[in-house]
């Protein structure tokens, strides 16, 4: 992509932001300003989210001196015509060249490569600067206004454009001072998720820590921290905020980026003392990381050791010339960037500089069409939009719902984030939005009308006329998740009300469930391994909002199952998923309601895949540059856990062994242990080393989806045997008596009748009886299997609740299955009599009132992709929804409908058949509308 803009010619552009990371408290800001040579202000005075500084300071190219902008000469509209105005002045000096004049100052920018003075170029250099190594000349400040005079009396922005046309077109500059530009970030552990919007392979990291305390001393007031159950250390955030950079910057180049640790607070340390510190220290840092995969990224011959309030300090130096030297050995320094891209650059300079924020695509594509030097196409367009997009000057999403508009000011979003998501001690007193913020913070949910009021304050007032497009924006970054809600009745989906936002919640889980129900009886567990120690916040994060869209959050003990770093999720009636973090492993717990061993592996297996395709989509976010392709190494590894859920085998080392001892305790562990995670789901039968349910699942009592699953796999003509075996063969024959037509409910009933009326009315007894009639025990372990649903129902339509029309339509077309599929969707035995009883000869109905009475469920979400499984399970496959669904447009499950009150189900009008083509056109129409 970058190679189709430079073929119109490029210049040499030198920019480097310095990215200034750490725990809270440890003096970051405070260096920074004394790096741009700012006032250090007394007292501590904490950062809210992240503060810019550019514009203040910038490295001379050729003598590698650092520079400090005069502020009180930095204008906004000189940095944007900077650019190409000095050209003016070249000129006027080239006709008066005979006459004498008096000398003036050379543009700090740019230099022709004939050493004439001349300017172009994007990055935008404010037009004065002093070195810091040498005084400031008397006549700066005299030269400057006497310049702008000078220029504002030639040049029109007419005459500007003129000028700048001719200056591209020669090709013939480059830059003199390039920028350094200075990003602190809020150590405070909500702004860890949106820090991940903002970080870049395209800079250099500092990694600030108080050096006054001992890397293993813990630090106080640490509510929530990533890791969830370690000890809050600063070597715990130094570790997290390395792994962070390393998660969140594409590694393009090499060692790129570069990540340097500073040490603070020297003064609290006695003089006699502070080598011996900074021994301890830095001795600390590097055994911290010396089998650290990102290595070779850290900085570790500079053993950089401060006092960030005091500028006298001979190690500002030092640091100052260690930033200089990482920041022209950096690929990105000194790049070529293409001439063709420079008049909309400037024209969306100007923008900024006069206030603008965000303008459409519309509003971009007439600021290409107006220049006269390069129009770019519309390929080249969107070409230059996502570059920029990489280059952090703009943020830009090609996203079907986001690509209608450009964010010039990468600014706002900072602005944008710090509104909502921020520390205690910066929420606003107003009393409404105070509780706003208490709530957030207690339950992790927003509303959409409280972020709108949270906008309508002064400082955020720029935002509040995009804010539909920002609001979209902080979803597609997982920011917010939707905490979706549907009606019941009419299967539409409601207007979200609640919005989750998963870097404020700081509570951890404080319920038993882990200890009283996601046990070793009942539980099997896996964990996706990252590298380092550490998993950055914004992953489980985005995770645990992924999840939030595909399964209903579990209550237990009258509380949802949501906390920080972990959510608990109903899959269905049988079982529950875990998702949390430990340390460096994202855990995956998979919950039966009675055995581990009763877990369908179908199950297990596809939400393991889920969310292996989830986590790889969520680092290829982070890793999205538009000009590199995508790294085909995984971010993580899955291993196994032993049957105590505490040991750990890599799935690499599992599929090329048949046993395992592990460690801790010295169980034995055959292949077939994780053979649960990876069902071949095209099989039908057991595989050979399977060895049946475990003496645990065989003392359990089946459920009614169990029965049914084994009643569909016993023959017919072996019924009469079993039942015998079982001690029903006279109720046997009542069931058959009442059933004459439908063998395949009679034998599910029986087994209902079995289960009601027997004391040991087990798994075991079941077996015993099987090995009686000579039959493979094998049987059973069909209870543990689903069959893979097949369709070609849009993908786009699986999650949706299934409207009031496509129930109706469906409902005689399913056939005599209604016992089976209300089974198979969660109904009770005595609900579906009812059914049957109130229905007796009305089989579409029967069916209608299960399709109802399922979709009033509050447990599981009556998803579309659910009921396809359930009537695949059943035997009778997805054909007859997939006919339904050909004439319902998308939009009817999109748009929200009018809810016709809670659980109610609607009573089916009585249609003529004459009347019924035309009627159901009419639903149609009236739905497709709506």
């Amino acid at each position: 992509m970058l190679n189709r803009l430079l073929g119109s010619g490029t210049y040499v552009s030198y920019d480097m932001r310095c990215m200034v990371t750490g725990q809270f408290a440890v003096g970051k800001s405070s260096l920074v300003k004394l790096l741009a040579g700012d006032v250090v202000p007394e007292g501590r005075h904490p950062t809210d989210g992240i503060s810019l500084l550019e514009g203040r300071c910038g490295l001379d190219v050729e003598t590698r001196s650092w520079i400090y902008i005069d502020p009180e000469t930095y204008d906004a509209l000189d940095v944007v015509y900077n650019k190409v105005l000095m050209t003016s002045v070249e000129e006027d000096e080239r006709k008066e060249e005979k006459t004498p004049k008096k000398p003036h100052l050379s543009d700090p920018n740019l230099v022709r490569s004939d050493g004439k003075v001349m300017t172009a170029g994007p990055s935008q250099q404010p037009l004065a600067a002093k070195p810091s190594s040498s005084q400031i000349s008397d006549s700066l400040s005299k030269r400057i206004p006497e310049l702008k005079t000078h220029m504002k009396s030639k040049m029109t922005k007419e005459e500007i454009r003129k000028r700048m046309e001719k200056v591209l077109k020669s090709g013939n500059y480059k830059m003199k001072v390039g920028r350094l530009i200075f990003w602190d970030f809020g150590g405070q552990y909500v702004y860890y998720t949106t820090h991940q919007t903002f970080m870049t392979f395209r800079a250099l990291f500092l990694v600030v820590f108080d050096g006054s305390k001992g890397l293993h001393e813990l630090v106080p007031d640490v509510l929530c921290f990533p890791g969830q159950h370690m000890t809050p250390t600063p070597a715990v955030f130094l570790q997290h905020w390395v792994n962070s950079i390393l998660t969140y910057c594409k590694v393009v180049y090499v060692g790129i980026p570069k990540i340097l640790f500073v040490a603070t607070h020297k003064d609290k340390i006695p003089v006699e003392d502070v080598e011996s510190r900074r021994e301890e220290l830095y001795n600390g840092v590097e055994e911290l990381f010396k089998d650290h995969e990102g290595r070779n990224h850290l900085v570790l011959t500079q053993r950089i050791f401060v006092n960030a309030r005091d500028n006298t300090d001979t190690e500002i130096e030092v640091l100052k010339k260690a930033i200089t030297e990482l920041t022209f050995e950096h690929p990105c320094w000194g790049e070529k960037m293409p001439n063709a891209c420079v008049p909309l650059e400037l024209e969306i300079a100007e923008l900024v500089a006069e206030g603008k924020q965000i303008l459409s695509l519309e509003d971009v594509e007439e600021l290409n069409a107006i220049s006269k030097v390069s129009v770019l196409s519309p390929d080249q367009l969107k070409d230059f939009l996502n570059f920029h997009h990489s280059l952090g000057k703009i943020v830009y999403f090609d996203t079907p719902q986001l690509k209608d508009f450009v964010i010039i000011n990468p600014l706002l979003m900072v602005e944008v984030m710090r509104s909502f998501v921020t520390d205690k001690v910066f929420w606003p007193e107003e009393k409404k939005i105070h509780e706003t913020f208490k709530r957030m913070s207690k339950y992790g949910t927003i509303r959409r009308e409280d972020l709108f009021l949270i906008w309508e304050q002064k400082d955020f007032s720029a935002i509040l006329p995009y804010k539909e497009f920002i609001f979209n924006s902080l979803i597609y970054l997982d920011i917010l998740a939707e905490q979706r809600r549907y009606d019941t009745s009419t299967g539409s989906r409601l207007p979200v009300e609640n919005f989750f936002v998963p870097c404020m919640v700081t509570e951890r889980n404080t319920t038993n469930f882990m200890d009283k129900e996601c046990t070793p009886e009942r539980a099997i567990c896996l964990a996706f391994l990252f590298k380092g120690t550490i998993i950055p916040p914004a992953l489980p994060n985005r995770l645990i909002s992924a999840c939030l869209s595909m399964w209903t959050v579990k209550q237990y003990e009258g509380r949802q199952l949501l906390f920080s770093g972990f959510i608990g999720l109903s899959f269905d009636k049988s079982h529950d998923i875990v998702v949390c973090v430990e340390g460096n492993k994202i855990l995956l717990y998979i919950v039966h309601r009675t055995s581990s061993g009763l877990i369908v592996p179908d199950i297990a297996t596809g939400v393991k895949e889920c969310l292996v395709v989830t986590m790889e989509r969520i680092s290829d976010f982070y890793h999205s540059t538009v000009h590199a392709k995508r790294s085909q190494q995984s971010p993580f590894h899955i291993e196994y856990s032993c049957s105590n859920l505490k040991c750990f085998i890599s799935a690499e080392e599992a599929k090329q062994t048949n046993g395992w001892i592990c460690d801790k305790h010295n169980q034995t562990h055959k292949r077939r242990h994780w053979r649960v995670w990876n069902q071949d789901q095209t099989k039908e039968q057991c595989e050979e080393e399977c060895q049946g349910l475990s003496d645990d699942a065989l003392s359990k009592t089946p459920s009614d989806i169990e029965l049914l699953r084994f009643s569909n796999h016993c023959e017919s003509n072996k019924m009469h045997e079993l039942v015998t075996h079982l001690g029903m063969l006279g109720i046997w024959k009542d069931v058959e008596y009442n059933h004459p037509k439908d063998i395949q409910v009679a034998k599910f009933l029986l087994l209902s009748k079995w289960k009601e009326i027997k004391a040991k009315s087990n798994f075991k007894t079941l077996s015993e009886a099987l090995i009686n009639m000579g039959i493979s025990t094998h049987v059973l372990c069909q209870v543990r299997r689903i069959i893979k649903a097949e369709t070609d129902i849009p993908a786009d339509y699986l999650d949706f609740i299934p409207t009031d029309e496509i129930l109706d339509k469906l409902a005689p077309l399913i056939g005599q299955v209604f016992f089976q599929l209300g089974t198979e969707i969660g109904l009770s035995i005595p609900a579906l009599e009812n059914i049957q009883s109130n229905n007796p000869s009305d089989l579409a109905e029967q069916n209608r009132v299960v399709l109802f009475k399922w979709r009033e469920d509050q447990l599981i979400k009556p998803t579309i992709r659910v009921l396809i499984q359930a009537l695949v399970n059943i035997g009778r496959g997805a054909r007859c929804l997939e006919e339904v669904l050909k004439n319902i447009d998308l939009n009817t499950l999109i748009v929200s409908q009018q809810s016709r009150g809670k659980g109610a189900i609607p009573k089916k009008p009585k249609i003529k058949p004459e009347q019924e083509s035309q009627s159901q056109r009419k639903v149609s129409k009236t739905c497709s509308i709506a």
